[in-house]
């Protein structure tokens, strides 16, 4: 059972205001919300589902995204954010390069993956490889080892878990860590400390030439069923990218309970819909993707 948060409950009833079609299917306020065994719109048809520039409305998610310039936003690059409510963690999918389940299944420009999976909203993952860290995709465990890597691990009950390198010293903690895993990543480091605030030096956490500015991918977590995916754009005129720690301290401020970096610089790529958005510096053929399958009828 996904648990709303209270930012939860007043983005939904904000939702409902904004899509007064659908409100006579939708409870009503918080106490009907909050005695709800599955958020409303897991209910909705293909029909029902909404898609504009701004949100996503259907079965399998609640995207609410927000785009900023250089000037407009709390970091300093051009970003976008990405505040996702999935009722069913399943629907949060991995597409990677080798998965034999999907034809075409190679290295691909992101235009052309997301093509393939039918994707609504996608960023790219932890530049995807099974040789020397570990990798779960979809629920299957494609690579479990002790690497040294930082690891973010999202469960099958809807929660995630970032783990340091050095948590992991021994293959046991290692298969402890992925028991129950739909998804886990291997990139990081980890953004946020364990009580959610910002940490202010990355200099001893991961290489330094992570800790430079560079455009970042990375995901955050608040709740079971309500997560956030962040792209920074960067190498360019004017915005070279972001640092770890302005990074930090933008989850921070969100309220994220926990955070990841995952795979950035020339990689960093988001789309949603039918386009790329960003200011992506090159385009580049994508390992993996983070995204979520388009059930709208515009899909």
């Amino acid at each position: 059972m996904i648990e709303f948060t209270a930012q939860m409950l007043r983005r939904v009833l904000a939702l409902l205001a904004l899509t007064g079609a659908l409100t006579q299917n939708a409870p009503a306020d918080l106490d009907a919300v909050r005695s709800s065994q599955f958020p409303w719109y897991a209910s909705l048809t293909q029909a029902e589902a909404r898609f504009d520039d701004s949100m996503y409305l259907a079965s399998n998610a609640v995207i609410f995204l927000e785009q900023h310039d250089e000037t407009d936003g709390a970091l300093p690059c051009p970003y976008v954010l990405a505040d996702l409510y999935i009722p069913d963690v399943h629907s949060l999918r991995a597409w990677y390069a080798d998965d034999p389940s999907i034809s075409g299944n190679e290295p691909s420009e992101i235009r052309d993956a997301v093509r393939a999976v039918n994707a609504a909203f996608a960023v790219n993952g932890d530049f995807y490889t099974k040789q020397g860290v570990t990798a779960i995709r979809n629920g299957t465990i494609l690579n479990s080892c002790v690497s040294g890597y930082d690891l973010c691990v999202l469960y099958e009950d809807g929660s995630m878990r970032c783990f340091r390198g050095w948590e992991l010293s021994n293959q046991d903690e290692v298969n402890e860590a992925l028991r129950g895993a739909w998804q886990a990543w291997s990139f990081g480091p980890i953004l946020l400390n364990e009580d959610g605030s910002t940490v202010t030096d990355f200099s001893d956490r991961t290489i330094e030439y992570l800790t430079r500015d560079h455009p970042r991918t990375a995901i955050g977590y608040y709740a079971p069923g309500h997560y956030c995916l962040l792209s920074v754009s960067g190498y360019q005129s004017g915005f070279p990218g972001v640092s770890l720690e302005e990074l930090s301290a933008f989850f921070a401020s969100l309220g994220c309970r926990s955070a990841y970096n995952l795979d950035g610089g020339s990689s960093t790529h988001v789309w949603y819909h039918d386009r790329e958005l960003g200011f992506p510096s090159q385009p580049v053929r994508l390992a993996d993707l983070i995204y979520l399958e388009d059930l709208s009828s515009a899909g």
